[in-house]
């Protein structure tokens, strides 16, 4: 494998788009938002790809018939390296890759889960959640001193550079209970008229059904500025499936879903 430059990562946006899954956690590395690595085959006309972003979401994609890039993968999914810092959460397109990842799990390297894409159906929205009090809450826009403060597996830190490109690009809203993050609902990704809502409450909030408040402030936001809110979680995140549906999202497709521990 050979790490791509960064001034040719455009050239994959065409490919990109023949993905009929979401793919915007690529495009972010691709247009700077965020941190990531790819690589491919051949520096000059490359045709075998593996991109991996910041939060550890991955995708590998285009040719998936090379034996030396193959093997090459294989290697570094299943022996220690020291390019491989943090789990992986692993998607491919086409589905010719999965015989090489599912290699990987039958070594027990690799462990397979489902991963839902859902469509926005603002109706359904507007149904489930015209009961809602924002008034009993404060909620404000993320500032840059919350950037950094709001912490767990789904925080604006492992989906952005730093806080400036996050207040330049992002779009969030935060509730807020005695003085400190509670709940906080952000723009993982923003491309075109595509908004990806990320979601992350304190553990010591959680239960309070707050998350549904946040995300419907945030909802009501890209429906009165014309964009898309998109969702995609892992099936067995019950948690996440249940609210996407509460919040108006339908789903759409299940794909393998691969996690690659370090």
């Amino acid at each position: 494998m050979i790490q791509l430059n960064e001034n040719q990562y455009e050239l994959l946006l065409r490919l990109l788009e023949e993905i009929n899954f979401n793919t915007l956690f690529i495009r972010s590395v691709i247009a700077g938002h965020v941190e990531g690595k790819i690589y491919v085959d051949y520096l000059h006309c490359p045709k075998s790809f593996y991109a991996i972003s910041k939060c550890g979401l991955s995708l590998l994609f285009g040719n998936p018939n090379n034996e030396q890039f193959n093997n090459s993968l294989f290697n570094y999914f299943t022996q220690k390296n020291e390019l491989r810092i943090k789990d992986e959460w692993l998607q491919a397109y086409p589905c010719e890759w999965y015989p090489l990842i599912e290699k990987v799990v039958s070594v027990g390297k690799a462990n397979r889960y489902s991963r839902l894409n859902f469509s926005f159906d603002k109706n359904e929205f507007y149904k489930n959640n015209a009961d809602l009090y924002f008034d009993e809450y404060t909620i404000i826009p993320t500032t840059a001193e919350m950037f950094s403060s709001i912490k767990g597996t789904v925080s604006p830190s492992e989906f952005w550079c730093d806080e400036h490109q996050f207040l330049k690009t992002s779009t969030s809203f935060i509730i807020v209970i005695d003085g400190e993050p509670a709940s906080t609902a952000f723009a993982s990704y923003r491309h075109d008229n595509i908004l990806e809502i990320g979601i992350e409450t304190d553990e010591k909030y959680r239960g309070r059904g707050l998350a549904q408040i946040v995300c419907s402030r945030l909802i009501k936001y890209c429906i009165e500025n014309n964009l898309e809110p998109m969702w995609s979680c892992r099936l067995e995140n019950v948690a996440s499936t249940n609210l996407a549906k509460r919040l108006g999202f339908k789903e759409t497709m299940r794909l393998p879903y691969y996690h690659i521990p370090v």
